[in-house]
This record gives structure tokens, C-alpha cells and sequence, in this order.
């Protein structure tokens, strides 16, 4: 598809670009030809691969690429070996992490494309990826012919819609990879429809633009993620849509919470306008006098509530969701609720209640459908290991350790508190996690178990440095932040897994240094040397 305005015959355009397509794979059997296939959208361009499979008089063999994937060579000849298919197909080019990589490695053995691929190869492409190729792979781009296939006005409004529908509906489940595709699906259906101001209506807009919200949310972009959800704000405030209004508030305050997560400070900003969005969003639940609405509202935002010690509001909340969750049997949701309410009798000192409150969570909590009925502040052995490592089971036995600890039982809080940290994991509830290190430090310290007050110490800053809410840990072997590696994941640089020790002391200059020569074949073998204490073992 073209930068310009999707023609209106876009059906009538794409039958003839695909009869074209099918007849030029035919009369390029048994020798190679380069094709490039441009279409924006992913649904479009399956249509049309199935279309060509009916019409075309040769099989079509489809190749998606993964993710990892280097060189685009190799992919195709570990996939096919000695056979010589009578065409290729390949899809999944936008999805690869280091695109730039494998066009410039598919430009420079272009001529082994020709010697040993005797068939027609396809590439489906869309229009960054086809800036790219010209960018990394010019002489291999001079090569191909080119079938442009536009997607129809009506289709891109359908798209939208139904995404929308899906998205906030909860039932858009895809990877994190097919996300990154649908924000470029969605950016580029943005732009096909500015100049059509007909089709480009208020409700399309706010559509869209929420949707672009919470992708970008999803893909870590939360400050692109925040104009979208603004902008949609304001186009579902003007068309009066007071459903769509409720949830872009949620949307925009948990946004903000994400932002303000790794600081303790909830007098920041961004606490604050977290805090702002949320009391928002329950103002319009309290509208619809829903009890239902009010019982999603705690299952959102209670943890937002709790961070944010708004302990009065968590209370009505989740007193509220409990007689809801009762009577529909929701027997997670229900635990949660105690939980919440045993955290505000900690917040209130009231052990007793706090201890009686969690000690009912982790009795409905066990019996939830599928997990196995145990006594779960005692023997473990008899939790299946999916429940183990339950972050909602780490923060029940969180509490009851605290409860146990201000009711004088010090024995039982330290058991109750490796327990939470046994089952806990720092990927699901990095503050979690945390919190209960710090609680168990205390203890041992307290009851002058002072090495094992010092390896959860360590252990503690550990975690903190790898998720990036500690800078320096003292000597010792860095490792790259689990953010770092997210983020790494969704990007083309190498360098995103880097620790920020590394950055902060000037050495990205040697990691690129390394890095360059690791990649040369005239160095055999790479030596590090320096004094003690220089930084040769977080290089």
C-alpha cells in the first residue's frame, strides 16, 4: 500500500494485483525471482495468501520467520534443505528483532539467493519494512517487482471497530509481538483516514484513539500511551458516551500508577494523578449504582488503592465487592476482598481483625476451583506448584505474618514470612516481593539470626539493582535490569540489555568496543585485563 489515499476500488485493484502476482510466481517456477508484496495489514494480507493458494497453479509454501531469526538465508534454507519448492512465502518480517541486520546480511549473500533458491520467493512487507529494505538492502530491493495491495475503506473501518470491541471487552488475546504489529496497523490506519473526513468520524476517532492508548500502553510507552488516552477522553466526553468515558479513566489512571511504580514518593505527580483518574472513574461507577461495576472496581484497583493508603475508600470498596463476589461464588475475587480488608485493619492496628480477615482469605482462597484444598499456612507439600507460586497467596501469608507479628506470636510470623517469600515471585510484584524481604530481615535481626538477616539484606539489593530501583550494589557480578530485557525484546538495539551500572560509568564505549571485535573473525581470542576493582567482571 501507497502513503496516499486507499483508492475506492480497492477490491476491484487488489483481484487484479493478486491475478498478476499468481501469474507471475507461474511463469517463474524453477528459477528465482524476487517478489515484494506491500500490504499494511496483517488480516488483508492472510485473505489474500488464501486466495492466491485457490487460483495459483503451484503449490505455495508459507515461511514466518521468527522473531530471533539473524539472516533470512538461512531461515529459508534450514527450512527447505535440499527440497526446491515451487514458491515461497514469506510472512513475519515485521516481528523480527534485528530487521536491519538481517536485510544487510541478506544484501551482502543476495548472489547465493540467486545460485540456490531456483523458485519464486514473496515477501510480504509492509511500508516501514520496505523503507528498511531500501535503507539495508538496496541492490537486493533492485531486484524485485513489486505488488502493492490496498485494503478497502470499509475493511479499515471494520477493523477498527471490531478490534475496539475485542480490546475492551477483554477478549483481544495475542502476544506481546503481535502487539508491536497491531500499533503499526493502527498508526498507519490513523493516517489512511485523515483525508477521509466522511469516514473519519467522532466515534472511528475515539475508537481508534483509545485503541492506540492502550497498545502503546501494553508496548511500555506510557506518555504516547497517555496522549492517545487523552485525546480519546475528550472524543468520548463530546459524543457522550459515559461507559467509554469510565473505562478511558481507569485506563489513563492506571497508566499513570505504572508510571509513578518504582517511586516509593506517592506525594509525586504521578501518584497524584493516579490517584486523580481513579477517584474519577468510581465517581461515574457510583453513577451507574452498578454493584457489579463497583465489585471490577476493586478487582482493578485495590492494589492502586492500598499504594496509595487510601484506606477509608478500600474499605467501602471492597466491603461492597464482597456481598458481589459472594453471591456470584466468586471465590478468587472473594479472597481478595478479605485481603484487602485484613490490609486496612493492619492500617487501623487492629491485629486481631487483620489476622481473623486473612485468616478467611486463605481459607476461600484454597478453595478456589482446581486448586487442591490444603492447609496453606502450614503444609506445603500438598499445594500443586501452579498455586505455589501465587501472588495472591505470597501477599495472604505477607499479612499474616504481620498480624502474627504485632500479636507477639514471632515464631509464627517468621514462618508465615518465608512462606510469602517461597511462594512469592519478584516478576509478578517486584514491591511485593520487596516488602516481605524487608519484613523478614527485620525478624531475623530482631531475633539475632544476624547471617540470615544479612543474606535476605543482600538478596534484597540484588532484586532492587535488577529491576532497576537500585543504581550501585557494591562489588560484584551486575546483571542487566528484567526491564532492560523487556525492553530489549521489543527493540532493535543490543545495547537495551544493558545494566545501567555499565551506562552510568561511561564503559558503553568498551561494551561497543567488545562487541564490534566479538563479531570480527581476525580476533580469535578476545583477553580483558585491568587492576582489581576496575569493573573486568560487570564488563
Amino acid at each position: 500500500m501507497t502513503d496516499s489515499q486507499p483508492p475506492k476500488d480497492d477490491h476491484v485493484n487488489n483481484d487484479r494485483s493478486v491475478a498478476q502476482l499468481a501469474w507471475a510466481i507461474e511463469s517463474s517456477v524453477g528459477q528465482f525471482k524476487l517478489i515484494l508484496a506491500r500490504c499494511n495489514y496483517a488480516s488483508l494480507r492472510d485473505r489474500l495468501i488464501s486466495r492466491l493458494r485457490e487460483i495459483c497453479q503451484v503449490e505455495i509454501r508459507v515461511l514466518a520467520v521468527q522473531q530471533s531469526r539473524k539472516t533470512l538465508y538461512t531461515a529459508i534454507q534450514e527450512e527447505f534443505g535440499e527440497e526446491i519448492p515451487a514458491c515461497v512465502m514469506v510472512v513475519g518480517l515485521e516481528s523480527v528483532q534485528n530487521l536491519s541486520v538481517m536485510l544487510t546480511s541478506a544484501n551482502q549473500v543476495r548472489e547465493e539467493f540467486r545460485k540456490n533458491f531456483a523458485f519464486p520467493l514473496v515477501l510480504w512487507i509492509d511500508d516501514e519494512i520496505y523503507k528498511q529494505l531500501i535503507q539495508f538492502a538496496p541492490d537486493l530491493e533492485s531486484w524485485a517487482t513489486t505488488r502493492n495491495f490496498a485494503i478497502s475503506t470499509q475493511e479499515l473501518v471494520d477493523f477498527i471497530i471490531e478490534t475496539a470491541n475485542q480490546c475492551f471487552s477483554n477478549n483481544l488475546k495475542i502476544s506481546v509481538d503481535i502487539y508491536i504489529k497491531l500499533e503499526n496497523e493502527l498508526e498507519t490506519a490513523q493516517r489512511d483516514l485523515l483525508n477521509q473526513p466522511d469516514v473519519y468520524n467522532l466515534e472511528i476517532q475515539a475508537n481508534l484513539e483509545s485503541l492506540l492508548g492502550f497498545i502503546k500502553q501494553i508496548n511500555n510507552q506510557k506518555d504516547s500511551a497517555l496522549e492517545h488516552y487523552h485525546k480519546a477522553l475528550e472524543l468520548w466526553q463530546e459524543s457522550k458516551n459515559l461507559e467509554m468515558q469510565a473505562r478511558i479513566l481507569s485506563e489513563i489512571g492506571v497508566c499513570y500508577y505504572l508510571k509513578a511504580f518504582k517511586n516509593p514518593d506517592i506525594n509525586h505527580p504521578d501518584w497524584q494523578a493516579a490517584w486523580y483518574y481513579i477517584r474519577e472513574d468510581i465517581n461515574f461507577i457510583n453513577q451507574f449504582k452498578s454493584p457489579d461495576l463497583i465489585a471490577n472496581a476493586v478487582v482493578k484497583f485495590g492494589d492502586i488503592l492500598r499504594d496509595l493508603q487510601k484506606w477509608e475508600i478500600l474499605q467501602s470498596l471492597s466491603e461492597q465487592a464482597l456481598v458481589v463476589h459472594q453471591t456470584n461464588n466468586q471465590l478468587r475475587e472473594l479472597a481478595k476482598d478479605y485481603g484487602f480488608l485484613a490490609e486496612v485493619a493492619l492500617a487501623q492496628k487492629d491485629w486481631v481483625k487483620a489476622n481473623q480477615l486473612v485468616q478467611q482469605a486463605l481459607e476461600v482462597f484454597a478453595a478456589v476451583p482446581n486448586l487442591e484444598s490444603a492447609n496453606i499456612s502450614g503444609v506445603l507439600s500438598e499445594i500443586p506448584e501452579r498455586v505455589l507460586k501465587s501472588k495472591d497467596l505470597s501477599l495472604y501469608q505477607f499479612i499474616l505474618g504481620r498480624s502474627q507479628y504485632h500479636l507477639g506470636q514471632t515464631q509464627e510470623a517468621t514462618l508465615s514470612l518465608e512462606t510469602a517469600r517461597d511462594v512469592g515471585n519478584p516478576l509478578e510484584d517486584v514491591r511485593l516481593y520487596l516488602d516481605i524481604l524487608s519484613f523478614l530481615q527485620q525478624l531475623y535481626f530482631e531475633q539475632k539470626e544476624y547471617l540470615q538477616a544479612y543474606k535476605i539484606k543482600q538478596q534484597r539489593r540484588s532484586i532492587e539493582q535488577q529491576f532497576g530501583l537500585r543504581a550501585f550494589i557494591g562489588a560484584g557480578r551486575l546483571e542487566a535490569t528484567k526491564q532492560a530485557f523487556v525492553e530489549t525484546l521489543r527493540s532493535n538495539s543490543p545495547q537495551g540489555n544493558i545494566a545501567p551500572e555499565i551506562a552510568a560509568s561511561g564503559r558503553l564505549l568498551d561494551v561497543d568496543r567488545l562487541i564490534e571485535r566479538m563479531g570480527r573473525p581476525d580476533y580469535k581470542l578476545i583477553v580483558i585485563h585491568g587492576q582489581s576493582g576496575v569493573g573486568k567482571s560487570s564488563l
